[in-house]
């Protein structure tokens, strides 16, 4: 008989992981070489697959608003949309493989979904096609497709499975707080060379403008921080899914406000008012959902922002330029460049909506596609550095409208809308619904989500909106809320569930 072989640990290191070892090491003699890039992608991916397979979803969670993007990705795709495709195709080859496998999605989100999809491979098909450079087309400026693609598929990856009872509040809190990482490019340009290898795995978007702004002598004083604009709603939404705005003022535990007011401290130094309204408006929408204007707290927040307002009042000229353009929108006394500054962007919008408005009816069926004229485009920016241009024009030939309606409608017609508006309604029935009938466990992040979802309406029609930039925001709040809840909660399935026993860290116990 023959002896059976059995390989140990020592005959694997040998026999595998040594001559990898020697071949990586022969590569790096030359890394930039595409046949070596080649390799270490190949081999990450090889590597990572055990990794994959078990954590797809939780890193498709705690990555969906994560500014990650590796070297190794095309164009600029970000890690949660290749997660989202992997997870969508994972969570079909569960569903075929045993029926109990099932979405947690209702087909009244299913089918608005769908609708999207087919009305953007139609605006592709009949508008000059995909566009991509990234893929070796002579076009641009289809990104927009694949953005609202990979939103809709991740939001089905989403949906492939629940999250854990007793892990729902650690995951919801880093589903929002990924955000932080928007900082990263801002930190890698103050840092210095010694960390641009981080450059390779965040976008290099923000570090780019810093480094143009600063060499620009009109904008040396007013340089604005983009990056941590976002990463202050990415803490104060965090926090808030969290432990609500009672949470936050829980005196017993003041390290819950300290960090909130840091973050509104550094989001400031964006310059950008747009987040700074977007933050305060989510705090007032669920300052009045919890009840607490019916409390002795509206007298205490209305006393501290009293209080904070005076304080900007008075020492208003000395604070940095763009933290007095992130608040010029209060009746304050900013210094005169940044009110003519800040006034100058609100009129180019102004003057390019008032242009637009009149085409808006061509598109009542279908749209232009996001394809941009690279001739058209090339020749807007011309006239704007010979100063015959405009702002806007420049703008509105790249479809950067500044205008959430306006980049719907535009390019993806009435259709686009229609379908938009539909998944907005299915959408907010199950935050609603969710909210009404689920678990007591749930309740304080089914509130914060029902309202963080109506307030991103609202600023993405009457504040700022980019359609295709911004889809993946809507789809992930309806999303996380279903994988949260184990689908759609109705009044008959809110019996408490069981929880359990298992040890998890709960952001809560602090």
């Amino acid at each position: 008989m023959a002896n059976t072989f059995v390989a140990s640990r020592a005959h694997i290191i040998w026999g595998i992981c040594l001559p990898l070892a020697i071949l990586v090491g022969y590569l790096l003699a030359d890394p930039v070489d595409q046949g070596s890039l080649a390799v270490f992608v190949l081999l990450a991916a090889v590597l990572s697959v055990p990794l994959v397979l078990k954590w797809h979803h939780t890193l498709l969670v705690l990555t969906w608003n994560a500014a990650i993007v590796p070297f190794v990705f095309p164009g600029m795709m970000s890690l949660w949309m290749a997660l989202g495709v992997v997870t969508f195709a994972f969570g079909v080859l569960n569903r075929a493989t045993s029926p109990a496998n099932k979405f947690l999605c209702p087909m009244p989100v299913v089918i608005p979904l769908i609708f999207l999809l087919v009305i953007v491979a139609g605006t592709m098909i009949s508008t000059g096609g995909m566009g991509a450079r990234a893929f070796g087309s002579t076009k641009f400026g289809g990104k927009g497709y694949f953005y609202i693609a990979f939103a809709v598929i991740g939001f089905f990856g989403l949906v492939s499975q629940r999250i854990p009872l007793q892990r729902a509040s650690l995951f919801a809190g880093l589903f929002f707080m990924s955000g932080i990482t928007e900082a990263v490019s801002d930190l890698v340009y103050f840092i210095g060379p010694k960390a641009y290898g981080l450059l390779y795995i965040f976008p290099a978007g923000n570090a780019s403008s810093l480094a143009a702004a600063s060499e620009d002598i009109n904008l040396q004083d007013n340089i604005r921080i983009g990056g941590f604009g976002l990463a202050m709603v990415a803490v104060l939404t965090g926090m808030l899914c969290v432990y609500g705005v009672k949470g936050l003022l829980d005196f017993k535990r003041p390290w819950r406000g300290l960090i909130v007011a840091v973050a509104f401290g550094f989001g400031a130094c964006s310059g950008f008012r747009s987040l700074l309204l977007l933050s305060v408006f989510t705090l007032m929408v669920l300052f009045f959902m919890e009840g607490l204007h019916r409390t002795k707290m509206l007298f205490v927040v209305a006393a501290v922002a009293v209080l904070v307002v005076g304080l900007l009042a008075a020492f208003v000229s000395d604070l940095p330029l763009p933290v007095q353009r992130a608040i010029s929108f209060l009746p304050l006394d900013v210094h005169p460049m940044v009110r003519q500054e800040a006034q100058s962007s609100v009129d180019w919008r102004v003057d390019m909506w008032r242009s637009l408005l009149p085409e808006v009816p061509r598109y009542w069926f279908m749209g232009k596609g996001y394809l941009i004229d690279a001739n058209a485009l090339s020749l807007g920016f011309e006239s704007l550095v010979r100063g015959v241009g405009s702002r806007w024009e420049a703008a509105a030939l790249a479809g950067d409208y500044h205008n959430g309606p306006l980049s719907l409608v535009i390019p993806l017609g009435g259709l686009g809308v229609v379908a938009f508006v539909w998944f907005l309604i299915a959408g907010g029935r199950v935050l609603w619904a969710n909210y009404r009938h689920g678990l007591d466990e749930l309740r304080t992040i089914n509130r914060f989500l029902l309202a963080y979802f109506l307030v991103r309406i609202v600023y993405f029609i009457f504040i700022f909106g980019s359609f295709y930039q911004e889809v993946f925001v809507f789809t992930g709040l309806v999303g996380i809320s279903l994988c949260l809840n184990g689908g759609l909660r109705r009044a008959e399935s809110a019996e408490p569930e069981p929880v359990v026993e298992q040890e998890a860290l709960a952001w809560n116990d602090y």
